[in-house]
């Protein structure tokens, strides 16, 4: 007789969930675990909308996920991130996964955990150093044409370039990639820093997106806080959590919330200049308008003066002719007459001359005002123009179709734009758009090498 046959016949063989049963029973009968007390670093809590709390139990390289049921939240004291507690509770058995936890009635503080202790350790060492003063941080430029971004591949990455792609396509990003997360992420993150520090950008802007205490912890280390402090350009922070305050936030330039706001403040910019060239050129038309409205007042009460003054002189001389013409008569000599009448001649010949020349004059002095305007007229227009010439420039130049000009392709399926061969399978329908025209083709293999 074969005795492993044997052996193999005598195996019970049960279904998962008569396992799993039998597991909560041997757990659920076991008293120390019914009433125990356990010492750990909380991560992860949170007081959820269903009445539940949730946290989980950290030390030694080991994890216990917990959870306070609504009928001891109540009188439950309340801890944070990096706390350092003892959960009392028992052992319970979740049968739909094969999870056991421990169900916690109790929570007693014992002071700040160990990483949150390190963490005000460092922050209060920065301090007295002098990272956090407010006298060194840099203001970063006002319209950024170029910003190194650092951060890993992901959505905060993506809706940071996907919003500036948007709003603001002539601002250049230089992504820098790096973890951001994990055992030694804090020396990658300043190896980036420093990098990005070493190129030709206007800012440099470090960010995640959110996550737990624990994976937000290079945020605080000393090498990224240092990394900031050196950088040669000003570095905007954007961790995406915004109940925290993290070390690298205290040492940057600028903080926003999340990777969407800073995005969003630097397209924002931007918009506004455009708002402010045109409001610009309107005041700029409406300057002229009233310049030209100006000396037409004023050559028109230049004309009008001349021609009272003229007037009056006509009048005068008159006056003067006919008190002459008076004397004449009286005189009667035909002599003396005929001198008179000479005399008068030469005197209206004289009178008819003499508009002209000072008529010529103010003509001459009103066709020189007349050129100055003009000038600045023209002065001022072309270096408008100069400066709507260098912004038409500068977006040409970020003109998305001008690869598409040079051979490149856009890739895109269900339009999406693809910059990773790992986001389709054979036989994927793609769409691919050229300078001139698009395709329609499917995919036969994909090859994820770099």
């Amino acid at each position: 007789m074969n005795p492993d046959r044997t052996a193999a016949t005598t195996v019970e063989r049960i279904t998962v969930r008569e396992f799993t049963t039998r597991m909560k029973r041997l757990i659920e009968r076991q008293a120390t675990l019914q009433r125990i007390e356990i010492v750990g670093e909380v991560s992860g809590w949170l007081a959820h909308t269903n009445g539940y709390v949730y946290f989980d139990l950290k030390g030694d390289g080991a994890l216990l996920k917990c959870v306070v049921f609504p009928r001891y939240v109540d009188g439950l004291t309340a801890a944070k991130n990096g706390d350092q507690i003892v959960a009392a509770g028992r052992v319970a058995v979740w049968e739909a996964d094969s999870r056991y936890q421990l169900a916690v009635e109790r929570v007693e503080l014992l002071g700040v955990g160990a990483i949150a202790a390190k963490v005000e350790a460092l922050r209060r060492r920065l301090q007295a150093e002098g990272l956090f003063e407010l006298a060194r941080k840099r203001a970063v430029a006002r319209l950024p044409h170029r910003v190194a971004l650092i951060s890993a591949r992901g959505q905060g990455a993506n809706d940071f370039q996907s919003i500036l792609r948007e709003r603001a396509p002539n601002v250049a990003v230089l992504f820098v990639e790096t973890r951001v997360q994990g055992e030694g992420a804090e020396i990658d993150i300043a190896d980036a820093l420093d990098r990005a520090s070493h190129t030709d950008v206007d800012a440099i802007v470090l960010l995640r997106g959110g996550g737990s205490y624990e994976e937000r912890y290079p945020f605080n280390t000393e090498p990224v806080a240092r990394a900031i402090f050196r950088a040669r350009h000003p570095v905007i922070t954007a961790i995406g959590h915004a109940g925290d305050r993290h070390v690298a936030d205290e040492v940057a330039d600028a903080v926003y919330k999340t990777p969407t706001d800073v995005a969003s403040y630097i397209a924002q910019s931007w918009l506004e200049v455009g708002t402010f060239l045109s409001n610009s050129a309107q005041r700029l038309d409406r300057r002229m308008e009233e310049l030209l409205a100006r000396v037409w007042q004023r050559f028109d009460a230049s004309a009008g003066s001349l021609r009272r003054t003229v007037d009056l002189m006509l009048a005068h001389v008159q006056e003067r002719l006919s008190q002459r013409d008076a004397r004449l008569d009286r005189a009667s000599p035909q002599g003396r007459l005929a001198r008179y009448e000479s005399r008068m001649a030469a005197l209206r010949s004289a009178l008819e001359a003499w508009p002209a020349p000072a008529l010529a004059a103010a003509g001459a002095r009103l066709a020189r005002a007349d050129e100055r305007l003009a000038a600045a007229i023209d002065a001022s227009l072309a270096r408008c123009d100069e400066r709507l010439w260098l912004l038409e420039a500068n977006l040409a130049g970020n003109d998305p179709a001008k690869p598409l000009e040079r051979g490149y392709a856009i890739v895109t399926r269900e339009q999406r734009v693809l910059r990773d061969a790992r986001e389709v399978t054979a036989a994927d329908r793609i769409a691919v758009r050229l300078f001139h025209g698009s395709l329609q083709a499917l995919v036969e293999e994909v090859n994820d090498d770099d």
